[in-house]
């Protein structure tokens, strides 16, 4: 029995860790093409790919190691003018939480200026099907992963629901350290923190996939005009 829930929790810790094992290598997965030739487009498609490749050996992960759903909260249906108005508050408490953030960024007098981020946003005028492939990739990638897969489990492996969003948010943050700003760490580390009590609160991992889609696809349209 003991040996039982030892390999439970190693299981459980292993994907954990590959949660933000396999994001990370995806983003950084456009450096082995870098130097082939490929074109700043092509390098940039490859990585989002990555991300679901990345998502579906997460998958397998689950499946087949793990022996559970990817999903370990059973996803709540609601009508659809409930999901609707969901969608809507969710929203709205994401603005509220990134305008007040901005205003502590212009309180302290912090940059958000990334030669990363501003490469893409070239990318995005020249191709708006990558701009919206990009948005499609992050809203149901990076949910499904950091708070529909990385979220729960670590809820059930520290027994403590606060410090798993915390965590989860924190890791969803780093992840974006790419882009060479403090500013656009703690950025996504807010956007995470709304998003976990948004899917602890709702149980329905379609509701922030929506949300951040929809942020994303606002914020890019907006800085590539």
């Amino acid at each position: 029995m003991l040996n039982s829930t030892y390999s439970k929790k190693t299981v459980l810790i292993g994907g954990i860790i590959l949660s933000g094992l396999l994001p990370f290598l995806a983003i950084c997965s456009y450096l082995i093409f870098k130097d082939l030739g490929f074109s700043k487009e092509t390098q940039f498609y490859i990585s989002r790919f990555a991300i679901w490749v990345s998502l579906l050996l997460l998958f397998l992960y689950s499946f087949k190691i793990e022996k559970q759903p990817f999903l370990l909260w059973k996803e709540t249906g609601y009508p659809f003018s409930f999901l609707a108005a969901a969608i809507f508050k969710t929203f709205l408490k994401l603005f509220l939480a990134v305008f007040l953030t901005g205003l502590l960024f212009m309180l302290f007098k912090m940059t958000s200026e990334s030669t990363v981020l501003n490469k893409a946003l070239e990318l995005f005028k020249k191709s708006y099907v990558l701009l919206f492939f990009t948005c499609v990739t992050a809203g149901i990638t990076e949910e499904l992963i950091f708070r529909g897969y990385l979220f729960p489990r670590l809820e059930v492996l520290l027994k403590n629901q606060k410090r798993a969003i915390i965590i989860s948010s924190l890791v969803f943050g780093f992840m974006h350290y790419g882009y060479g700003t403090l500013v656009n760490v703690i950025g996504p580390i807010v956007i995470g923190l709304v998003f976990a009590l948004q899917y602890e609160k709702y149980r329905n991992i379609k509701i922030v996939i929506i949300c951040h889609f929809l942020w994303d696809l606002f914020l890019l349209i907006l800085k590539t005009k």
